[in-house]
């Protein structure tokens, strides 16, 4: 398959115990033009012996020297890629039977993006169903400014345009927030677009992140934050930024109600003035991560009720009240 039109990349390290789960999900994909590019990043265990179990000639097996890390396999898969977009799925996840041909469908449709994102259901070690991330629908505004907020998308839920994503890559000196770092990027300078279907079941575990990458994970987010700040020309001070980290790593225990509405209505006001970005997509943004903060102190902790709203605890009051109150 000298040209496919996806490639689906597939890092491999140590992943014998998911890795079949995963490469029988993509072969069993409903869209068939593709090839599945596997590179192993100098595993220890059978995952390499499990690859090659599989006579496909859809599936194409390279191997790291030495074990290069995580940002570094990616780049390498994309080098090597041949397809027309590139469709990342870990090897410990399950891609749905048309992930593919929902994506594909629509960059058919909307020929000006460059990435197509999709929902994810969260399952445990044992594959069972814990939970799913909740549907995203909105102009390109609105996605921009809640890549403001966290990274929207998930790697293994995602397909790339291959030409934007060579342009980009993988950079040095933000993991494991590599793929923030590259989807913020992309987003701003190109369309991208979020359906509204599952297209992967999403594996978490204890082996996710560790405490180290965690810490790591920080300092990149705060060099995104802070990039995107001063691209749509928000002024702050260290108080602010703190602020606006606690909702990137959803830190809510230490967060506080009068901190976190005064940094809102700064930057909605801001906003208001300068219009980097639509006004209503801006503070429709702000009102999600409101109502994050505000979900999850009333379920964690039990202490917090409806400011804006009157009578039950719904999420449409929430929603409408906060855009009102900025």
């Amino acid at each position: 398959m000298l040209k496919p039109k996806v490639t689906v990349f597939m890092a491999v390290f140590n992943g014998e115990k998911f890795i079949r789960q995963a490469i029988n999900s993509i072969l069993k994909q409903t869209f068939n033009d593709f090839e599945l590019l596997l590179v192993d990043d100098g595993s220890t265990d059978n995952s390499v012996s499990i690859i090659r179990e599989y006579s496909d000639d859809r599936i194409r097996l390279l191997q790291n020297e030495t074990n290069l890390g995580l940002f570094l396999t990616r780049n390498r898969g994309i080098e090597e890629a041949r397809g027309k977009y590139f469709a990342t799925l870990d090897c410990d996840d399950i891609a749905t039977k048309r992930r593919l041909e929902l994506q594909m469908k629509y960059f058919q449709q909307n020929k000006k993006a460059a990435v197509c994102a999709g929902r994810v259901i969260y399952i445990d070690n044992h594959s069972r169903r814990i939970g799913t991330r909740s549907p995203l629908s909105g102009d390109q505004d609105y996605y921009k400014a809640l890549l403001l907020f966290t990274n929207i998308f998930i790697n293994s839920a995602a397909m790339i345009d291959m030409n934007v994503l060579k342009k980009f890559k993988y950079r040095i000196g933000y993991e494991p927030a590599e793929d923030y770092d590259l989807f913020e990027r992309i987003a701003a300078e190109y369309e991208i677009g979020i359906i509204n279907d599952f297209v992967c079941n999403y594996r978490i575990h204890s082996g996710n992140v560790s405490i180290i990458k965690s810490r790591n994970r920080k300092i990149g987010e705060r060099v995104i934050i802070e990039r995107q700040l001063r691209r749509y020309g928000f002024e702050y001070d260290e108080d602010d930024l703190n602020t606006h980290l606690k909702f990137t790593s959803a830190e809510f225990d230490h967060l506080y109600i009068n901190e976190c509405l005064s940094w809102f209505n700064k930057l909605a006001k801001q906003n208001n003035i300068k219009k980097s970005l639509n006004d209503n997509s801006f503070k429709l943004a702000l009102a999600k991560q409101w109502i994050r903060f505000c979900l999850y102190r009333f379920r964690k902790k039990h202490e917090i009720k409806p400011l804006f709203a009157r009578g039950p605890f719904k999420y449409s009051h929430l929603l409408t009240s906060f855009i009102k109150a900025l």
